[in-house]
């Protein structure tokens, strides 16, 4: 029974739609349709059930549209008044008279158009519009991670600094650490150390000025 239903429902549904979505929530429909039955009812079980399977499989076309229910309904509204005008005056009105025609404000005629176009599946191998190289969507699609060139770049900085940093005496790598890691200031430092802030501020310049002085060879 639930896949005779999900059957018809899937002949009115876009191609991409695939009967697996609709048998699961059929199922769930037909274990609620089990515990509800009631013979008294004087309904056969099959006239009882099929009735909840088809409304769990559309509940659950519903979870998976990315479209408000609200906007799915403003949207045919607005077909609907497009459909009727063109019949009325022999031409396809533009969207703001079928809007005007289905009693939408501007503002939900740009709801629902950014809507359907938000929702509207697009191949990633498909050409990029205007493109002159011939680039397709998925070649322009901004990743969510960094650039590996940008990656390499910032460990091949942090390798070379770190290199130069270990370089250093222990104490000027203590006031190096401290100031760009640990966020002190050179009274802390000094505090840690036994020295005075400006003996902290001598050592923090004189090692700044020799780190310059090594990276500069890797300047490239």
């Amino acid at each position: 029974m639930v896949r005779r239903i999900a059957s018809g429902v899937l002949r009115r549904l876009p191609s991409y739609f695939v009967s697996d979505d609709l048998i699961g929530d059929g199922c769930v429909g037909l274990l609620r349709a089990l515990d509800s039955f009631d013979p008294s009812y004087g309904v056969s079980f099959d006239a009882w059930a099929s009735r909840i399977i088809r409304g769990a499989m559309f509940n659950g076309l519903r979870r998976m549209d990315a479209i408000p229910e609200r906007t799915r309904r403003d949207a045919r509204m607005l077909d609907a008044a497009r459909w009727s005008l063109a019949q009325t005056k022999g031409a396809a009105p533009d969207d703001h008279a079928a809007a005007a025609g289905a009693g939408l404000t501007a503002d939900k005629l740009g709801a629902v158009q950014l809507a359907l176009l938000r929702a509207t599946p697009v191949s990633l191998d498909a050409a990029l519009p205007g493109s002159p190289c011939g680039s397709t969507v998925g070649e322009r699609v901004a990743a969510t991670t960094d650039d590996p060139a940008d990656v390499a770049a910032r460990r091949d900085i942090e390798r070379t600094v770190g290199a130069a940093v270990r370089a250093l005496s222990a104490r000027e790598q203590l006031i190096i650490a401290a100031c760009y890691a640990g966020s002190s200031t050179f009274r802390e430092v000094g505090g840690r150390l036994g020295i005075s802030k400006q003996r902290v501020s001598q050592i923090h310049s004189r090692t700044l000025t020799g780190l310059r002085t090594v990276l500069a060879q890797h300047a490239d």
